[in-house]
């Protein structure tokens, strides 16, 4: 059980919870042992050891970022592991997506009648920070590139611990008002096996049907039994179109805004216009601002367990 002792809010209880939701998996006759991460990035290099001493599961305690993390260091491990959630993030969203509880023991027992089952990984390749060299990360559920990612980078830690995911929504509002929406180029692939391409300000791909919290009941389309990506493409950087479909997912109406493509795609190209601009350009993956363009984000041929409903 690897979990993120500054993941969410309440941290100053997030032993003792971690420590009832071991107690509920060794009632059940499972040997759980406990492993917080020390700082950014630890859960890959402690899923590899944990993957190395013999675990054959691996329980993201955190949020949608620390899962990030332990599933990268799963893949990169190698073997037969299955990864299993227990949501202690500020977002939650593919606990959401497992129908998984809020409450920790809840969540545990949960887990011990869930089925391991074989997912593609999801795949992001980026250039890393400032004009590194090329790098690439593993996807469970979402990724996405410009107002999405900048939305990551300018959001302040402070506020996602006050507020949670509702953080973002502040950041967006203010990103709004400032109209900061650079463009870029995206090219993917439509349903019918044509190659789609469009300016574009936000990118978003996702492997799940729903989003936590308030918006819990807006239906996304995607799936991650599913070998593709649900897309959101937004080929504006207009305000009014940004508040528009926001407003749409919001009030549940799900109204069409004709500046937001919706599509089906494996993969999706993302590389600065021909005309420039020396506006940095960002990406994220499961809420881990990432690096720049150029991006492409795929679905992988290799598989991971996951424990699911």
């Amino acid at each position: 059980m690897i979990y993120n002792p500054a993941s969410g809010r309440k941290r100053e209880r997030r032993a003792e919870q971690i420590a009832r939701a071991a107690e509920v998996l060794r009632a059940a006759g499972v040997q759980a042992e406990t492993c917080p991460t020390t700082c950014a990035g630890s859960a890959i290099e402690q899923a590899q050891q944990a993957v190395a001493a013999g675990a054959d599961t691996l329980i993201a305690c955190g949020g949608d970022g620390t899962v990030h993390e332990v599933l990268n260091g799963l893949m990169l491990a190698g073997g037969q592991a299955t990864l299993g959630v227990i949501p202690l993030g500020s977002g939650n969203l593919l606990a959401t997506d497992l129908r998984l509880p809020k409450d920790t023991e809840a969540a545990a027992r949960a887990l011990l009648t869930y089925q391991p089952r074989e997912v593609r990984a999801g795949a992001i390749a980026y250039q890393a920070a400032h004009g590194g060299e090329n790098d690439k990360r593993y996807v469970i559920v979402t990724a996405g590139v410009g107002a999405d990612a900048e939305l990551m980078y300018q959001t302040a830690v402070r506020l996602k611990e006050r507020w949670g995911m509702y953080a973002y929504f502040l950041e967006m509002a203010r990103m709004i008002f400032r109209h900061d929406f650079p463009m870029f180029e995206a090219e993917w692939q439509a349903e019918n096996g044509d190659r789609r391409k469009a300016a574009v300000a936000l990118v978003m791909a996702v492997r799940a049907d729903r989003f936590p919290g308030l918006l819990r009941r807006v239906r996304l389309g995607g799936a991650l039994i599913r070998d593709d990506y649900r897309l959101m493409i937004f080929k504006t950087d207009k305000v009014r179109h940004f508040l528009s479909f926001f407003f749409s997912l919001v009030s549940g109406w799900n109204w069409s805004v004709r500046q937001v493509e919706m599509a089906h795609s494996p993969w999706v190209r993302c590389t600065p216009l021909a005309t420039g601009g020396d506006h940095a350009i960002h990406c994220e993956a499961d809420g881990e601002l990432l690096g720049a363009l150029p991006v492409e984000i795929t679905i992988e041929e290799r598989t991971f367990k996951l424990l699911m409903p």
